[in-house]
């Protein structure tokens, strides 16, 4: 009766109310064992509110709540009717799809085992300081993050994705709202196929392993992902415990047994499996997944890295899907050729960081006037939209009942009073009396020295880029006996070989970061000194993991955190500041003349927030290179803060890449008077964005190269018009132009670190030679090859050689 039912679904086109009237019987069969799902979709789609959801599940058993459902469609109309009969096709499609062996009893019971144990593993939110044993349920504590699907084209993609940068004017536009998914749709078809291998970006601490633990928790709970049977979770910061062979059967075994018995079946299902890998970027054999040797079985031993490889390649389980997440500092090393959906973690707008707040505070008075008071601080507000940011923002808020007039005006600020909050309620605590001034000093003394060796944990494992530290090892050996501890490291037990042991991380990345910056401030001689000119060439072509510790280290070492370091945690004043400040204004003025990529010198600039550093920095050029970075809200305000500052004409302002979006540019007008060559390259500008540009009295642009957006030759000459003057270059029409781009492209590859010069090449190396006039092509392509080969020979990594050799190889026609 069921099969005679989905055959007449199938066929059904018009009239749908009267065929589910007539199927009634037949589908209360076919669907009974889908029943929880199949409202959870009903919703999602919008076809039931909740108040239909909460109707249906008062009816007792599952095909009681199929004719609840039935009746209350109803009363929807056709188009209602018609959603429905789409999601019984698709159940009835996903159940006959062919597989090795049938589904026994066992198996599905075994799926219904592991959504209990996924359940039980992630309903409680997993904030950065909550006490031990504290459970913070995730249904009640959850708040939506803003996820962007990126575009399916490579060439786009790379002008849009592989620096990620949270750009948050662009998402007030409908024409981007309109690409803001829901986490229950990442799977969904994209041009005619299902999205199998997923990469989700963000920024630190945008909500990557949040969004991770709500996928685990819906699937838990039989919400959404109906295509799946089984979800495998693993971590890298797991993976990096592993130091031997090992096959994926037993990486899967390590933490979920359960599966022991059916993993055969499972294996079998690929085609309803899904990985999540949570945290590429803390995999310390990141660098090393372009790998020559594949796994193809299960059971085939091999290292961590071929095992993720073969997974992401197809290799191995070809049919199974994978969901990746990772901060943008690493996506370069991802074989992105595999890589179906690019999805952006761009963390809260206004309206979820006002439902954090509420979440957060729950009486509604104070977190409305905690909301007010983070609103009124410009750059904490705006740090907001990064929830692990919103969370230490609420924190140092309930400590001190709001902010003093000295609020917090960076990153850095807000950090150093999240720990200095931190280290006064355990001071607080240890004092046997209010009245032995004595007892609260030697506690303090204790605590300051705990966080020295905090420090020293985290900057020694973040140069060699590890998140994990076992208990048996001296550093964490001597943290044991202070409570303070437990607050910023989380502790977990893993099975080893014969035994169990502990391993620590710090609650978030960016609090790693955090100490480690703090450590080297307050340690005289850190060894190794990242800051010594060899040490720093020698970890050049991984810059980019390093860059919130440097903002955080510059942050530290300005004034008024000094002064906050001396009065709160009576901490001498650091003799590196001085030194500190002569390099980055030297690097700044240097990075200024030469054009190379200066970023994150400004963000460093900024920390500092002494408005006199301007005055010592004298460039002979002021030429501002952010290519290839899409820009934040934050981003943009350090360069804002920056030029405001900087007298004189700006020689040439680079936005290659950059995602900027037609609000950002009318910000950036006022400095345009005196600039003098634009790159917007890439940037899917519209003529209409352009044209804000012409009005510009006196008009000091020469040039503004803006190739590769939504603008016409046609319409770049009608810009050309209103401004009376031929700088906007849409297209290569003649020699000269490619020649002066042949030009911009090699200085820029000059002035790039390795790392920057491999993703910049993926552009340039995609370029034809059959669509470039022959007259300068040949020399253009033998100085490129000539400067690859001058890198290749001064690099000393093997993954970063061997990119550059495959450049080259392109290049030697």
């Amino acid at each position: 009766m069921a099969a005679a039912a989905a055959t007449s679904l199938a066929a059904v086109d018009r009239q749908c109310q009267r065929s589910l009237r007539e199927l009634r019987e037949h589908l209360v069969d076919l669907l009974e064992e889908h029943i929880t799902s199949l409202i959870e979709q009903l919703v999602f789609r919008e076809v039931f509110t909740r108040d239909d959801r909460e109707d249906v599940l008062c009816a007792l058993g599952p095909r009681a709540r199929i004719r609840k459902v039935l009746d209350i469609l109803d009363c929807k109309g056709e188009e209602a009717a018609n959603t429905f009969l789409s999601l019984c096709n698709q159940l009835q499609r996903a159940g006959n799809q062919p597989t090795h062996q049938a589904q026994s009893a066992n198996y599905n019971k075994m799926i219904q085992k592991h959504k209990q144990t996924l359940k039980r593993r992630s309903e409680s939110m997993l904030y950065y300081n909550s006490r031990h044993g504290e459970k913070v349920p995730f249904s009640e504590h959850y708040v939506n993050l803003l996820l962007v699907k990126g575009h399916h084209s490579l060439e786009i993609k790379k002008h849009e994705i592989l620096a990620f940068g949270q750009q948050r004017i662009t998402l007030q536009h409908k024409a981007v709202e309109q690409r803001v998914i829901k986490p229950a749709q990442l799977f969904s078809s994209a041009n005619g196929r299902p999205a199998k291998k997923i990469l989700v970006t963000g920024v630190a601490g945008i909500g990557k392993t949040v969004l991770v633990q709500k996928i685990l928790c819906d699937f838990g709970n039989n919400q959404y992902y109906i295509n799946f049977d089984f979800v495998i979770h693993l971590t890298f910061r797991d993976l990096n415990l592993i130091c031997k062979p090992i096959s994926l059967r037993e990486l899967i075994l390590r933490k979920n047994r359960h599966l022991a018995k059916e993993l055969d079946n499972i294996f079998a299902n690929a085609n309803k499996l899904l990985f999540v890998l949570d945290g590429f970027d803390e995999f310390k054999h990141y660098r090393g997944c372009d790998v020559e040797e594949f796994v193809t079985e299960e059971d085939q031993e091999a290292e961590v890295v071929q095992i993720f490889a073969s997974l992401m390649q197809g290799e191995l389980l070809e049919e199974a899907s994978v969901l990746l997440t990772s901060r943008p500092t690493a996506i370069s090393y991802i074989p992105i050729n595999c890589i179906d959906c690019f999805v952006l973690i761009t963390g809260f707008s206004m309206v979820e960081i006002k439902d954090f707040f509420f979440k957060y505070f729950q009486e509604e008075g104070l977190a409305l006037r905690m909301f007010e008071i983070a609103k009124a601080n410009d750059l904490m507000f705006t740090l907001c939209y990064i929830p692990a940011f919103c969370y230490i923002v609420c924190s140092i808020l309930r400590d001190s009942s709001g902010f003093s007039s000295n609020s917090p005006r960076t990153m850095t600020d807000i950090y150093t009073q999240y720990l200095v909050a931190l280290l006064r309620s355990h001071s607080q605590s240890r004092t046997v009396s209010n009245d032995d001034p004595s007892s609260r000093g030697e506690s303090l003394e204790q605590l300051t020295e705990t966080v020295l060796r905090l420090g020293r944990l985290a900057y020694l494992k973040l140069l060699d880029h590890e998140t994990l530290f076992y208990s048996c090892t001296m550093e964490v050996q001597q943290l044991a006996s202070c409570d303070l501890v437990s607050t910023f490291l989380d502790k977990t037990s893993v099975q080893e070989s014969g035994c169990t042991e502990d391993v620590y991380s710090f609650t978030h990345f960016t609090v790693q970061e955090f100490f480690a910056a703090l450590y080297y401030v307050l340690e005289e001689h850190p060894s190794p000194d990242i800051l010594e000119d060899e040490i720093n060439h020698g970890r050049e072509a991984s810059a980019g993991y390093l860059d919130l510790f440097r903002r955080f280290l510059s942050g530290l070492l300005s004034e008024r955190n000094q002064l906050v370091l001396f009065q709160k945690m009576q901490i001498r004043t650091s003799s590196k500041a001085e030194s500190y400040l002569c390099r980055l204004l030297r690097d700044i003025q240097s990075l200024c003349e030469n054009g190379a990529f200066i970023l994150n010198h400004l963000h460093c600039f900024f920390e500092q927030q002494n408005a006199s550093l301007a005055q010592e920095l004298r460039p002979n050029a002021l030429r501002i290179n952010i290519m290839d970075d899409n820009l934040s809200t934050n981003d943009y305000g350090v360069i804002v803060y920056f030029l405001n500052l900087m007298e004189g004409n700006i020689s040439e302002l680079d936005l290659t890449g950059t995602n900027i979006s037609t609000a950002a540019l009318k910000d950036l007008k006022p400095y345009l008077f005196r600039c003098e060559k634009l790159w917007l390259e890439g940037n899917n500008i519209t003529f209409r964005g352009l044209s804000t540009l012409t009005d510009l009295t006196p008009f000091s642009l020469k040039e503004v190269i803006v190739i590769w957006n939504d603008v016409s030759v046609e319409e770049a000459e009608k810009l050309n018009c209103l401004c009376h003057r031929q700088c906007f270059i849409a297209d290569f029409t003649n020699d000269g132009t490619w020649e002066g781009w042949s030009d911009w492209v090699l200085h820029r590859c000059e002035v790039s670190n390795n790392e920057k010069l491999v993703t910049f090449l993926q552009k340039v190396c995609k370029i034809s030679i059959h669509n470039m006039e022959i007259s300068w092509v040949e020399v253009f392509y033998r100085k490129l090859a000539q400067m690859i080969r001058t890198r290749i020979n001064q690099c000393s990594e093997d993954d970063i050689q061997r990119k550059l050799e495959k450049f080259l190889n392109t290049l030697d026609w």
